[in-house]
């Protein structure tokens, strides 16, 4: 925990007043870098975004002057109108004669944050020629190193505030002035100010039913700096986890000190708008319905996520993705050090305001990290980890392929692109067939990356996801094996030996399917696939979602081994996106927390369910892998439950991030003869939990060069599952007879044998394997063996028997 700290106004006769952080060095006040990060001068269209920046507003009027009344509305990052200006006094005023910071005719901070009562707008809303005074604790100059839409102004708190936090506070001490396009210098941080002008909400005054905060302000300012010791000291509010809504209100534009340990629970937009969700604690929040059921009891839960989580922002209002300048701005929180994975845990090592200029209550740094990394307020730790290893013979894994597709956009006529800030093509927009890579440069990024990561998991069988169906209609390819193929050559170039092989298409397939498909290869040497595969042409998967593909695979064995056949069924389950047009009733988002389309993944999982349960399995191991687009408990998971199937990835595992919240749409299923065989489960985190900017389809998308093609981070956006099943076992060797003899002649008796003449010993049975269900490694088995097969020599030996050992070799762990 950070000791609390604070700020004082301290008395500096040379240099004038300073912002003076108490408490120790880790809330150490921001000071502006005196030149901006290094900047590529490139423009280009931004990639991947369907939203847009708001421009600059006029030229600035001189020093001093005031400019018009704030717009009602503004960007979705809004940096407050454009019209007006405001100014700095160019002469310093000296200090009232009675030593006093504020003149007599001064309103409050305190005052002009009281609220109107009818929502949480200021009482003194659109009155001018208010003065006020207060210790410049931000800020945020117009155009700061070259980047557009910035704050445009900065905050002052009343002396003497802050401190411990108190959750009944009435109304804040601090407030935001904004500078509009004045080129005036802003006023130094530390520095006492009196600041007179109009009182404004951002974006507008709201009508009292408003749900968003708004952002209270002074525009039209005209500034005058103090230049004597106020004595003032300002201390950050100590904060142990996010206020209310109406508690942040009474702590709007103050500084704050998160405490503690935090974690970042969301990270889409850090490569847009460059915020990062964080809550208190150390794990992320999770989707309510990979923990509860569907309904009351997962609206609540979320209700209580919401209240746990805060945005940090970083101190502009521009959209990285379609602002051209700031294509050439570092990101604020991601670096190649500091990638800012969902899940890992951060300090506060700087205090923070508080804002809500985005319609929501926000933290904001203190001076704008945007295009200077360097000044994050958070320190980071950043664990990634390596691939997990699993118990058992063989190790089965699902893998999410993004949309790998030979195929490319740049050779489909008419198709669109995203593309990077020096307007190169990167990935598909809007095509007919093709989908993921337009350029063959952005094919090799993408497969590099799903090689290293494949290769990682050491599985001897993948079941993949979203790689390309060439012979979909608007692709008009022949081969439907083709992708399929040209991933199993990367990875065995990768390896350097033939290692891997596809396991063909069956001959009859679906009429109708979709353009990404399941598909399954295998490593040659551990697993072979025993007959042809099948696809369940069902009609809840008709048009609708890919069809699950199945396949029976036999483990390769020595000539001293016997081993058992599996059978593994890959999916891919409708998303929760979108309904199909006409399939509307029942698959509308009911607002339950399962989105859109559930019916239609109920019909799927029962169509699984009745399939995988067929005369053609009977018997037999059968194992259901794949997306499955339902978090844990919500009603297709279920489905499956009910018909008899173990949830063998249920726990902590979660394979996926989204809108803030973590949970596993990707699972693992066995029936009662699979379930025996299970040794182990385990998810690797290595793509849900990075930020896209990581992804091959965000390659040269800002002047911080975040794609590495050399690591598996990111080479999807799912989590691969790995699960580890014992179908290997050695022969059951049967010694043969003992040979009787010579005979020794006997004196008959009439009672019991002699005690001097030992009866035959009874070789005993052979090791039996470990229980069903055992979670105890192959290690463990094979001991208890090697004891059976010693007690077994032993007895065979002492009855002049001959005894045969067969050693069975340890696979790689």
């Amino acid at each position: 925990m950070h000791s609390r700290s604070g700020v004082r106004i301290a008395a500096a006769a040379a240099a004038g007043l300073a912002l003076v952080l108490t408490g120790g060095p880790s809330l150490a006040a921001p000071t502006p870098d005196p030149q901006p990060a290094p900047a590529d001068t490139s423009q280009s269209a931004a990639p991947q975004s369907a939203a847009s920046s708001a421009g600059d507003g006029a030229a600035s009027a001189s020093l001093g002057e005031e400019g018009g009344a704030p717009a009602a509305s503004g960007p979705a990052s809004p940096t407050g109108p454009s019209s007006a200006t405001g100014g700095t006094e160019a002469a310093a005023r000296p200090a009232p004669a009675d030593g006093a910071l504020c003149p007599a005719d001064a309103t409050t901070i305190a005052q002009i944050q009281a609220t109107d009562g009818a929502s949480d707008d200021s009482a003194m809303t659109g009155t001018a020629n208010v003065r006020t005074c207060g210790v410049v604790t931000s800020s945020h100059p117009r155009n700061e190193g070259g980047l557009t839409n910035t704050l445009d102004g900065f905050t002052i708190q009343t002396p003497g505030s802050g401190g411990s936090w108190d959750p009944a506070r009435a109304a804040s001490d601090g407030i935001f002035v904004w500078m509009g396009t004045s080129k005036a210098a802003m006023p130094p941080v530390g520095k006492c100010v009196v600041v007179t002008g109009t009182i404004a909400e951002y974006p507008g005054v709201k009508d009292a039913t408003a749900a968003t905060p708004s952002l209270t302000q002074i525009t039209r300012p005209k500034v005058e700096v103090l230049d004597a010791d106020c004595s003032a000291t300002v201390t950050p509010v100590t904060l142990p986890h996010v206020p209310t809504s109406a508690q942040l209100e009474a702590l709007e534009s103050m500084l704050v000190a998160p405490q503690g340990t935090w974690t970042i629970t969301d990270n889409y937009h850090a490569n847009s708008y460059g915020t990062l969700s964080l809550t208190p604690g150390t794990e992320p929040l999770r989707q309510a319905t990979d923990v509860v059921s569907p309904g009351a009891e997962a609206i609540a839960y979320e209700a209580e996520n919401t209240a746990k989580a805060i945005t940090l922002d970083d101190g502009s209002s521009a959209n990285f993705q379609t602002n051209k300048t700031a294509h050439n701005h570092p990101f604020a929180y991601l670096t190649p050090q500091t990638p800012s994975r969902v899940g890992t845990n951060v300090t506060f090592t700087k205090p923070v305001l508080v804002d809500s200029r985005h319609g929501e209550f926000i933290f904001q740094p203190t001076t704008m990290v945007a295009g200077f990394p360097q000044r994050s307020p958070l320190s980071q730790t950043t664990v990634r980890p390596e691939a997990p290893t699993v118990d058992g013979d063989i190790r089965v894994a699902t893998f999410n392929v993004l949309n790998y597709f030979t195929d490319l956009g740049q050779d489909e006529a008419g198709c669109g692109s995203y593309k990077d800030r020096d307007g190169t093509p990167v990935t598909t927009n809007r095509c007919n067939g093709v989908r993921g890579a337009y350029t063959r440069k952005a094919f090799e990024d993408q497969q590099a990356k799903i090689v290293r990561a494949i290769a990682a998991l050491r599985a001897d069988v993948v079941a993949l996801e979203e790689i390309e169906n060439p012979t979909f209609p608007a692709i008009g390819g022949t081969d439907r094996d083709a992708s399929l193929k040209a991933l199993v050559a990367a990875l065995n170039a990768f390896e350097g030996s033939e290692v891997w092989a596809p396991v063909p298409s069956p001959a009859t397939v679906p009429a109708v399917q979709d353009a990404i498909r399941t598909a399954f290869i295998h490593r040659v040497a551990t697993v072979a696939p025993v007959g042809e595969s099948v696809i369940l042409d069902d009609a809840a998967f008709t048009g609708v979602a890919r069809q699950p593909l199945a396949q029976e695979f036999r483990p390769v064995v020595t000539a001293n081994q016997e081993g058992t056949n599996v059978v593994v069924i890959a999916n891919h389950f409708k998303s929760k996106g979108s309904v199909p047009k006409g399939m509307e009733e029942g698959n509308t988002d009911s607002g339950d927390g399962q989105g859109n389309a559930n019916a239609i993944r109920v019909a799927q999982a029962q169509a699984l369910a009745t399939f995988a349960g067929s005369a053609a399995f009977a018997g037999k191991p059968v194992l259901l892998v794949g997306d499955f687009n339902s978090y844990s408990k919500e009603d297709p998971v279920k489905v499956l439950l009910e018909a008899g199937f173990t949830h063998e990835s249920a726990g902590t595992h979660t394979s996926y991030a989204y809108s803030g919240r973590v949970g596993s749409l990707d699972h693992v299923f066995s029936n009662a003869a699979a379930h025996q065989l299970v040794r182990g489960t385990a998810v690797w985190a290595v793509n849900a939990e990075e930020s896209v900017a990581f992804e091959y389809s965000r390659a040269n998308a800002n002047v911080t060069q975040l794609l590495d093609t050399s690591v598996p981070w990111r080479s999807s956006d799912h989590n691969p599952e790995i699960i580890g099943l014992d179908l290997v076992r050695e022969k059951q060797v049967t010694p043969p007879p003992a040979k009787p003899g010579p005979s020794t002649p006997q004196t008959p008796q009439p009672s019991t044998p002699a005690p001097s003449t030992p009866a035959p010993a009874k070789p005993s049975a052979p090791a039996k394997s470990a229980p069903a269900g055992s979670t105890g490694s192959r290690l463990a088995r094979t001991g208890s063996a090697t004891v059976a097969w010693v007690v077994t020599a032993l007895a065979l030996a002492g009855a002049g028997g001959v005894f045969l050992l067969a050693g069975r070799g340890r696979r790689r762990s």
